[in-house]
């Protein structure tokens, strides 16, 4: 018997991860906002690429695994920004695996000498390929033992369609930024059912966060608290906390996930370094939900590279923040 399998089909069954159609997520929703925001991509003071690397319950065969790649060239003589991502997330171990390539615009509006916006829409082209014979069932478990018992079949399938995002991001001179999003706004079809019900809802974010402590922005030790929120259909998470920048160079951080109801799922622990144009933060997310025996192996590892192709020594732009927006 495979126990992989079962794994995978318990999660299957109990988590209702994979009927649900819900949406990947990063613990460092900071440096990936990209992922999240397109408003982002006018933003940054030059042209910067990322990577991002998630490795979710490594410690069971039934892991949830995603990358993601993108880049980010704003344009100022058009007060304009376009940006490209690839995103690949495999759930489950390989029952389901969808990939999507985007591409984003966004309008950089300036309000006055503190405050611009950066308004943004995204489209992606996703493909989605669900796996059926990954899964094992109590069917199959009887039948082997030599009972009769009637099969359950999944069929597998494979699906392409177009998806779009909205979004904004504000910010005041550096010290406060915030935004919200919405995303899969025609609600798209990701699987074989022709109910509407059954359409990959829509996902809404918001954040805020902002710069707390020294002289001014670019002092040796500063606090970078923020709050992310995000909701789609029933589910709902806060991740809060704050990062610790320390001489321009390190970066630590503590961050709770939670729901709406303050049920605690996971305490994000997170280190970075910066030397030149290159910066690298890992974060690892302690679970703080009790499930018995897997309790200790339902944990996350992730890793997000960054990379500014032109530092601006003049305006000393803080490694660490994918632009001059706080926490980026």
């Amino acid at each position: 018997m495979n126990r992989g399998k079962v794994l995978i089909s318990a999660l299957f069954m109990l988590t209702g991860t994979i009927m649900a159609g819900q949406d990947f997520h990063f613990s460092q929703f900071m440096p990936t906002m990209v992922h999240v925001n397109p408003g982002y991509a006018s933003l940054p003071a030059s042209p910067e690429a990322g990577l991002v690397y998630r490795n979710q319950w490594p410690g069971i065969s039934a892991t949830f695994v995603t990358y993601g790649a993108d880049l980010v060239v704003p344009v100022s003589s058009w007060n304009s920004g376009f940006g490209m991502g690839f995103t690949n997330d495999v759930q489950g171990g390989g029952v389901i695996s969808q990939a999507a390539a985007t591409l984003q615009y966004s309008y950089l509006i300036k309000l006055d000498r503190n405050w611009q916006v950066g308004a943004g829409l995204s489209a992606s082209w996703v493909i989605r390929h669900f796996d059926a014979s990954q899964l094992l069932f109590r069917s199959d478990i009887l039948n082997d033992l030599g009972y009769s018992y009637g099969n359950t079949n999944f069929a597998s399938y494979d699906r392409s369609y177009p998806d779009f995002s909205v979004g904004f991001i504000a910010r005041h001179d550096g010290f406060l930024t915030f935004g919200v999003s919405a995303s899969h706004l025609t609600r798209p079809s990701n699987t074989e059912s022709s109910l509407y019900g059954a359409r990959l809802p829509l996902k809404y974010t918001a954040f805020v966060s902002g710069v707390v402590g020294g002289n001014n922005r670019y002092s040796d030790f500063t606090l970078e608290p923020a709050v992310y929120f995000s909701k789609q259909q029933n589910n709902n998470e806060i991740i809060w906390g704050t990062n610790v920048n320390m001489a321009e160079k390190f970066l630590i951080g503590g961050w709770f996930r939670n729901s709406t109801s303050l049920s605690m799922d996971a305490f994000i622990v997170s280190a970075g370094i910066s030397w030149e144009k290159y910066n690298i933060i890992y974060s690892y997310d302690v679970n703080l939900k009790k499930f018995n025996s897997l309790s200790t192996k339902l944990a996350a590892h992730e890793v997000t590279f960054l990379y500014r192709f032109k530092y601006n020594d003049q305006h000393k732009v803080k490694r660490f923040r994918k632009s001059e927006c706080p926490a980026y």
